[in-house]
């Protein structure tokens, strides 16, 4: 009798153990394409004057939800800096909303191939005299809470031998870092080159000058998933090969940042 109950509770568990779900069949039968992002990192994603939520990232997320199958694309704001800790607490599919591919950040999710270029610039203002991350010394810096450029100004600071007024300062969203430049409190912001061109577009007392350094490699713009999630990875992978092919991803670039940036996207994911 006691054989026979554990075969029966063996049977019974074995689907439990063994059957792994699949993440790309979930979201088709979901309809839904759920994907985390925080919204006021414009170009990236950003509420609009009638507060709807638009942005590169919203209409790249767009066109995937068309190419597989139908399925509603569905962005979740969220707060970033522990934006992939709400992606393994099952709030979204996938992180979408300009992330930076980090060998940090891919100790805990699997990359997509590029979609976007991330090399990273400084906004200072115009009359700073600051023209290279070589004359930070003795200045006030900050970068976007949670994103690398925080440990990117560390490693300038070693570089180049210099010592920042303070600690380096984090904000949580790019528009409260400009006014705190505005009003003195601040003397340079790092974030995405892409970003800080298209606000310093709308301003015209600062500017941006190239952050770039020997101690870090090409940054590239990329969708995370978490571990396990691999067949959703797959397949929207072979979809971003597709706009960058029949020119959707061109198009959607020229239309966020003023032009394309596909020629430096490889189709390779980022890894270490």
């Amino acid at each position: 009798m006691f054989k026979l109950f554990m075969t029966a509770l063996i049977a019974l568990l074995l689907p439990l153990n063994f059957t792994k779900a699949d993440a790309l069949s979930n979201v088709k039968s979901s309809g839904k394409l759920i994907f985390g992002l925080e919204a006021g990192y414009k170009p990236f994603e950003f509420l609009d004057e009638n507060n709807k939520l638009v942005g590169y990232d919203i209409d790249v997320g767009s066109e995937i939800g068309k190419r597989l199958g139908g399925v509603t694309p569905t962005p979740k704001d969220t707060n970033w800096s522990t934006v992939i800790q709400s992606l393994y607490n099952g709030d979204f599919n996938l992180i979408l909303g300009g992330m930076t591919a980090t060998e940090e950040r891919y100790k805990r999710v699997n990359f997509s191939y590029p979609y976007m270029d991330a090399s990273s610039g400084l906004l200072v203002m115009k009359n700073s005299g600051i023209k290279s991350p070589s004359m930070l010394g003795g200045k006030v810096v900050s970068a976007g809470a949670g994103t690398p450029q925080i440990n990117q100004l560390k490693l300038a600071a070693k570089e180049h031998s210099i010592s920042y007024k303070g600690d380096i300062k984090t904000f949580d969203k790019d528009e409260v870092a400009y006014a705190a430049m505005r009003s003195g409190r601040l003397d340079a912001y790092a974030s995405t080159l892409v970003s800080l061109l298209a606000f310093a577009q709308t301003s015209d007392d600062v500017t941006v000058i190239p952050f770039t350094s020997k101690m870090w490699k090409a940054e590239y713009t990329a969708m995370a998933f978490k571990k396990e999630d691999e067949s959703l990875r797959s397949a929207i992978n072979q979809i971003i090969v597709e706009m960058k092919n029949d020119g959707t991803l061109a198009s959607l670039q020229k239309k966020w940042f003023g032009q394309s940036f596909v020629d430096l996207l490889p189709n390779e994911a980022p890894t270490w």
